[in-house]
This record gives C-alpha cells, sequence and structure tokens, in this order.
C-alpha cells in the first residue's frame, strides 16, 4: 500500500511539474498546452481509481443523492455552482477554447477529487479524524496550484483554498469521492464558458466564496444536521462508484 501511495504522490508531483512547464512553453491557458495535460489526467484518473478502489473504497449503503439533498445543502451547492457560472475565465475566449477547457476542466476535477479527497484525505480522515483531514487535504490542494502566486493571481490561489475547504465538506457531507467529483468537475466546466453579460471582480468574489465555503462548514456540523461524521473513512463510506 504504502509504495503505491508513494507513486500516486510522485505521479501527482510530476503532474504539477509538467503542467508548470507546459504553461511556461505555451503559455497558462493555451489549447496546445491544455490538450497535453488532458492526457496526462487521464492516465493519473486511471492510476488514483485503482488506488482509491484498493485501498479506500469499501462498500457500505449505496449513495442516494435525495437522502442528502436537504436544503442546508442544496442552497450552498446551487450557490457554488452560480459562482462559477458569474466568476467565468472565459470573457474573451472563443467557442473552440470553452469547450475543449470545459471537457478538460471535467477531467481536472475527477483527478484531483480521486487524488485530494479519495486518496490523501481519506488517508489522514482515518488517521486524525475528519476535524484534521479536511484542513489539512484542503492546505495540500492549495500547495499544488501555487504557481498561481508566481503568475500574480493571488486572488485566484485564495479562491483555490475556499474550493478546496467546499470540495472537502461535501466529501464529508456525503461520503462519495464519485459525487464530489462531479462538482468539482462541473465546477471547473462552468468556469470555463461565458454564460453571463458580465464578470465578478475579485473584491466581491473573494468574499463571496469565503461565505459558501463557511455555509459548507456549517452544513457538515454535528450541531446543524445531527450527523455524526466518523473518523474512519471506511465506515462512513457510502461510495458506490455510482449514483442511485
Amino acid at each position: 500500500m504504502k509504495k503505491l501511495i508513494l507513486f500516486a504522490v510522485l505521479l501527482e508531483i510530476g503532474y504539477l511539474a509538467l503542467s508548470f512547464a507546459l504553461a511556461e512553453i505555451y503559455g497558462q491557458w493555451s489549447v496546445v498546452g491544455e490538450i497535453v495535460r488532458s492526457g496526462l489526467r487521464i492516465i493519473s484518473i486511471v492510476f488514483y481509481g485503482y488506488c482509491y478502489r484498493k485501498y479506500f473504497y469499501h462498500a457500505g449503503h449505496p449513495f442516494r443523492i435525495k437522502n442528502r439533498l436537504t436544503p442546508q445543502f442544496a442552497i450552498p451547492l446551487l450557490s457554488f455552482f452560480l459562482f462559477a457560472i458569474f466568476y467565468t475565465n472565459a470573457e474573451n475566449e472563443t467557442i473552440t477554447w470553452q469547450i475543449l477547457f470545459a471537457i478538460s476542466g471535467i477531467a481536472a476535477g475527477v483527478k484531483e477529487e480521486l487524488f485530494y479527497r479519495g486518496i490523501v484525505q481519506n488517508a489522514l480522515q482515518k488517521k486524525y479524524g475528519y476535524k484534521i483531514a479536511l484542513p489539512a487535504a484542503s492546505l495540500v490542494f492549495t500547495l499544488a496550484h501555487v504557481q498561481y502566486i508566481y503568475y500574480g493571481q493571488v486572488g485566484g490561489l485564495v479562491l483555490i483554498a475556499l474550493a478546496g475547504i467546499i470540495f472537502g465538506s461535501i466529501f464529508i457531507y456525503t461520503g462519495s469521492v464519485v459525487f464530489t467529483a462531479l462538482v468539482h468537475g462541473l465546477y471547473d466546466a462552468l468556469l470555463s464558458v461565458n454564460l453571463v453579460p458580465f464578470r465578478l471582480s475579485d473584491s466581491i468574489a473573494l468574499p463571496l466564496c469565503f461565505l459558501i465555503a463557511l455555509a459548507f462548514l456549517f452544513t457538515i456540523s454535528e450541531k446543524f444536521n445531527g450527523m455524526q461524521p466518523t473518523n474512519s473513512a471506511n465506515d462512513n463510506n457510502q461510495d458506490t462508484l455510482g449514483l442511485h
């Protein structure tokens, strides 16, 4: 197990290094670089999925979204998707660019959730409990995007940190890495298409995303919904690798 997990970590580091190199060669948002990154993501998805299935997936009760789609969860979730629509990265991009980056965004969301929640957060939660696992996995997720500082996009890095907390909270609440990956993939896809006539400024987007993250934290709190998050990833795992 340790060797495979170590290889998964090295694979992710390798992906991040190659991704940065592609951005330096072709540009941060280039079509060529994104096509190559998408190929690397598919390779990573296959391996991370294998690791998750082998070491962290223990089928319990099937995950049924209707049992979890309470108002206190649905409202922040819908707000998160609306936020992505109004914080688009595609204001001045072509339709071809938007389609390509929307598809690659879905792949990026699946890859990142399999690794950062399916493997990293699961491993930490099993050993230290969800109260440690959530911020720790979110920090690792944020550090993986530290190149945003290099490109002078500090606000973007802060939003990624908040998104990491949101994805981690969704994983804790649902117990499903599949559902969390679908949310992440759709979020990234919505960021890549231009559906509205204006874009939120960072001065509005940052506090808005912060409030959404707080809403998700409130949702997973024991006091609010009576749920008792377990310290064991296995006991709380309701992931059937499919939605019902």
